[in-house]
């Protein structure tokens, strides 16, 4: 599966392998002047900065992506490219979850106004989601992204084998992504996760490397019409206007996003159900292919309010006033719906909370 992605302004090449062994040939063959490495990555896959060493590639280890995901660590990595004597037509390459795609790409984007970079996803919510599109930020104040730009990697390099070593819910994580791109874009696409749960259980390799391109090229369709998250591209926060609010109220021991996303997306069709824009049997389809695949959510917590306050200040909120969601007339149709009643959501809200638990 090897193919490019044209954007308004360039060429995206993509590629994907199905074994760590040849990223290396890739990294011969790419020369970056640099490597931004999870460090996590030199347990699981040592031969890899072996690789680094022998090509002599200065590497800038990070130890907790999320975390360091800030403008400290954007401070240490200027000062590291520009030790490294790094040129806008140098490459830099980037491998990760994405945590790290995320701060590698705003590094890229504001060091000399802009660099090469090359971005090799090592999750399989960087690789359907994280690494497609563009975004890029850093987290300020304890607000998750709210430093970033909109800048394109010249090349992304997906290998398969990086999600054996992915724990189970890790793993099903980067799934609720593919679930919300199939929702939001056909039947077909729906039936088509719904048909292989089995298969994506079990990773088998033929099944994942079909869905995330399926995944894929459903998130660059929609990105190559609105890059800049003008229009259509807001459909793509399927799930994460309710998604985020829930990751709020679990701040004291953080949650999967995937998860929240998951839960997120319940929310939405369960609200599209009520104001009937949708049949709740569509719903009941989500849940139970969310039961299916094994999601544990035994240590989120959800606080109606502590919600709904998220959703409130949310940065997608277009009117003063009210609440931007994004919601299903059917699968295939999402639509922004404006909610200006505040205290008819968190009684929603309230209920959806008290039969979830």
């Amino acid at each position: 599966m090897n193919f490019k992605i044209k954007t308004n302004d360039s060429n995206i090449c993509i590629k994907t392998i199905r074994e760590t062994k040849d990223l290396l040939e890739e990294i011969k063959v790419l020369d970056p002047k640099v490597a931004l490495v999870d460090k996590s990555i030199s347990e699981n896959y040592p031969f890899i900065f072996d690789e680094f060493k022998n090509l002599d590639i200065d590497i800038f280890a990070i130890t907790d992506p999320e975390t360091e995901k800030n403008l400290e660590t954007l401070e240490k990595g200027y000062y590291f490219l520009q030790k490294n004597n790094v040129q806008r037509t140098d490459f830099i390459l980037a491998i990760g979850g994405g945590a790290t795609t995320d701060f590698a790409g705003f590094l890229a984007s504001t060091f000399k106004r802009g660099i090469k970079l090359c971005l090799m996803p090592t999750t399989l919510l960087g690789q359907v989601d994280a690494c497609i599109g563009g975004k890029t930020a850093i987290n300020f104040g304890n607000i998750k992204n709210l430093v970033g730009s909109f800048y394109n990697p010249s090349e992304i390099i997906i290998c398969t084998e990086f999600l054996n070593t992915l724990g189970e819910q890790e793993y099903l994580t980067g799934i609720s992504e593919i679930i919300k791109h199939a929702l939001i874009t056909s039947d077909d696409e729906i039936s088509f996760v719904l048909e292989n749960i089995e298969n994506i259980k079990m990773r088998d390799q033929i099944v994942l490397e079909e869905i995330i391109s399926r995944s894929i090229s459903i998130k660059h369709n929609v990105v190559n019409e609105d890059f800049t998250e003008k229009g259509r591209r807001k459909f793509l926060n399927f799930g994460h206007t309710f998604g985020h609010g829930i990751e709020s109220s679990n701040l004291k021991k953080p949650m999967l996003h995937g998860h929240a996303v998951a839960i997120g997306m319940m929310m939405a069709l369960k609200y599209s159900s009520e104001l009937n824009f949708i049949e709740a049997s569509n719903y009941e389809m989500v849940s139970n292919l969310i039961k299916r695949l094994g999601y544990d959510f035994s240590e989120v917590s959800l606080n109606s309010n502590a919600i709904y306050a998220s959703m409130k200040s949310d940065k997608k909120n277009t009117e003063k006033d009210s609440i931007s969601l994004i919601l299903l007339k059917n699968v295939g149709e999402p639509f922004i719906y404006n909610e200006n009643d505040g205290s008819k959501l968190l009684e929603f809200l309230e209920r959806f909370i008290k039969d979830f638990e």
